[in-house]
């Protein structure tokens, strides 16, 4: 396990996944913590206990983020919360729950025991790949240390997962746009430009949709070339509007390698 502060870089951390590790899965909408969100808007919520008082506020987060990368501590500062202010306090991150209304975390340790919460100097932070170290502030929470290693490599594998739902998610997107490009197509051979509109319409639907996955210099050209065909089509140009949807089927295939089948107008293959 390796463990970096985030602090110097949090500003680079455009979207944290952190509900792998926790059940306080938190998001970004509108400042509010809602499902997935940038650290820069956990650093500085304020921490309570269960009756509602004020224990301090998130100064840090330590991600591990060799081992599918998850937040591993909060570090939080308790302010003069019992004597406690001159210190920083790493807390397992499985254990800090958002609110109801999502606007602070909640630290659920009576007051008396965090007198003796293993803290360090804010100038001088320990080693916490450090497994001794781990040990001791995971037993003062009373969390099973026998499952440290294989909860870190349950986080890694839901990363993993989701990563690749992700991915799947994509293809089946884009591939139900090259099913209505082809129909536009076959309509558009046929002279029959309504239907190439109708289906060209369905396929940018998709290929939209497709877009919020992330950049794809493939499927930005298929979505433009799906809107000339639309344009074309529109303007009952159906032969120009063919030969759009003819270079939107390449880009779209491109796009998540899907294989064009065969009788596909383009007179190219795309990557398997």
């Amino acid at each position: 396990m390796e463990n970096r502060r985030i602090a110097p870089f949090a500003c680079g951390l455009a979207a944290l996944m952190l509900g792998i590790a926790s059940p306080g899965y938190v998001a970004q909408a509108d400042q509010q913590l809602v499902g997935v969100t940038k650290a820069t808007n956990l650093i500085g919520k304020h921490v309570t206990n269960l009756e509602g008082k004020d224990l301090g506020e998130i100064k840090d987060l330590v991600i591990n983020w060799r081992s599918g990368g998850f937040v591993e501590y909060a570090v939080l500062s308790f302010g003069g919360f019992l004597g406690l202010g001159d210190k920083y306090f790493a807390v397992p991150w499985e254990i800090m729950t958002l609110s109801k209304d999502k606007e602070h975390f909640i630290l659920n340790v009576k007051e008396e025991r965090l007198k003796n919460a293993p803290g360090f100097d804010k100038d001088n932070w320990p080693d916490m790949s450090n497994r001794e170290w781990a040990l001791v502030v995971y037993q003062f929470y009373d969390l099973d240390t026998n499952t440290m290693g294989s909860a870190r490599s349950r986080s890694a594998e839901v990363s993993q997962t989701m990563k690749q739902e992700t991915g799947m998610e994509f293809k089946n997107t884009v591939r139900e746009a090259l099913t209505h490009a082809l129909e536009a197509e076959s309509a558009g051979k046929q002279g029959k430009p309504d239907a190439l509109v109708t289906h060209a319409k369905k396929s940018l639907d998709a290929a939209k949709r497709a877009q919020r996955s992330g950049h794809n210099e493939r499927l930005n050209e298929g979505v433009y070339a799906l809107g000339e065909a639309i344009e074309h089509g529109e303007q009952r140009q159906t032969t120009d509007a063919t030969e759009h949807m003819m270079h939107a089927i390449m880009k779209l295939s491109q796009s998540a390698g899907l294989q064009i089948p065969e009788g596909a107008g383009t007179g190219r293959t795309s990557a398997n």
